[in-house]
């Protein structure tokens, strides 16, 4: 679902998945009348460390999750997540 010389996401109907860049996003919801509130990566590093984080204990895991959250809405790591979370309001 990548372009092999690009990079640029595609996806077709008979595809189970659609992706898209933040810049698609923007541009798909430019005629709408909402206000981004949240622009939010949802795995971040826990997509390369799931066995880790899997076993870890609460104390470890709390700290892990303060990480996550103080991470998972800036600009410049949030294409690091395999899923993104988008929060709109209608105004």
């Amino acid at each position: 679902m990548l372009d092999p010389d690009t990079f640029k996401t595609h996806s077709e109907p008979k595809d189970i998945f659609e992706l898209y860049t933040k810049s698609d996003i923007d541009i798909l919801m430019e005629r709408f009348d909402v206000e981004r509130l949240h622009f939010i990566g949802t795995d971040m590093a826990a997509h390369y460390l799931p066995n880790i984080i899997d076993n870890m204990d609460d104390k470890t895991f709390e700290i892990y999750f303060r990480y996550h959250l103080s991470i998972c809405e800036r600009p410049d790591l949030v294409g690091a997540s395999n899923h993104i979370l988008d929060v709109f309001k209608i105004i």
